[in-house]
């Protein structure tokens, strides 16, 4: 007898939701709990996941806590979560894997101001070393605080504070000249903190080699290479690069890449031993599908 329609897509979401119940849980943590922050990361470890089937099935959770960048790293390390993106540093690489493709085409180094609107005149007549003695802020554990200082740049680290409140509070107060973001967030976050005397710098741009990646534990590099080759199917399918494009923040930081009209500064980064050939891995995508397959067979 021939099973019908209904009972078999009932069988068919029976089974689903046993190998959902049954999936491995897979924690990644984060920094804020708002429902806006991460969606691009975790869309890319969602395409991931799905694209690596024959390593089980898994059910993504976000740990519990928002916490900083400096407590995540500390959390995969206790083994409480499994993974987390953020920028990379020598000491990140030492103590817990990365995964060497840049979530964000490199675009974390690219970084404009924001300032207070009454100060913008006085930023247009600046030369390189006039900008260097504007007083900036930063995170205090994020590792861009040690590039900008290593550069003669005169800024001082503030601790994590939800959505960067102090930090912009900072310039809205004239405590600080400038707070440097990077060119994918910073129009999400002039739109959060409206309220406040804030603006887009309109002159400038600091570019340094900047690579945010996903993290695992070095006690589980099953899963470092179960990211790896998800990155290499999602990246070789186009599916990579339509996740990024879906987002409008990361459309308009191109169009800040590539204006003509900012004065580039090009800082170094002693933070980071090295200095990839295929950050933007929409024009390099053979060399970035090789850099992932070569991590996986060492």
């Amino acid at each position: 007898m021939k099973m019908s329609r209904f009972v078999a897509s009932m069988m068919m979401l029976h089974t689903l939701f046993i190998a959902s119940v049954n999936a491995e849980e897979l924690v990644y943590t984060r920094a804020f709990a708002d429902g806006d922050y991460g969606n691009y990361h975790v869309a890319v470890l969602s395409a991931v996941i799905a694209a690596t089937p024959e390593y089980g099935d898994v059910a993504l959770t976000p740990h519990p806590h928002p916490m900083s960048q400096s407590r995540q790293l500390v959390t995969l390390l206790k083994g409480d979560a499994d993974v987390m993106w953020s920028v990379t540093n020598s000491n990140r690489e030492q103590r817990l894997l990365p995964v060497k493709l840049p979530l964000l085409k490199g675009y974390s180094g690219y970084r404009v101001l924001v300032i207070n609107p009454s100060e913008q005149s006085s930023f247009a007549q600046q030369t390189g070393e006039a900008l260097k003695q504007s007083t900036m802020v930063q995170g205090a554990d994020w590792p861009d605080l040690s590039v900008l200082k290593a550069n003669g740049y005169n800024v001082s680290g503030e601790d994590w504070s939800l959505w960067f409140h102090s930090m912009y509070s900072m310039v809205d107060k004239g405590l600080v000249d400038a707070f440097p973001r990077n060119i994918i967030e910073v129009h999400l976050d002039l739109e959060r903190h409206k309220d406040k005397h804030i603006s887009l710098e309109q002159f400038h741009l600091l570019k340094y080699p900047n690579y945010e990646y996903f993290f695992v534990s070095p006690d589980n590099p099953a899963l470092a290479n179960r990211l790896r080759l998800g990155l290499i199917r999602i990246l070789d399918g186009g599916e990579l690069e339509r996740i990024f494009d879906s987002f409008e923040g990361h459309r308009k930081a191109e169009m800040l890449a590539d204006a003509e009209s900012r004065k580039i500064h090009e800082l170094g980064n002693p933070t980071i031993p090295y200095k990839l050939d295929y950050a933007r891995w929409d024009k390099y995508k053979d060399l970035a599908i090789r850099a992932l397959e070569k991590e996986m067979s060492e």
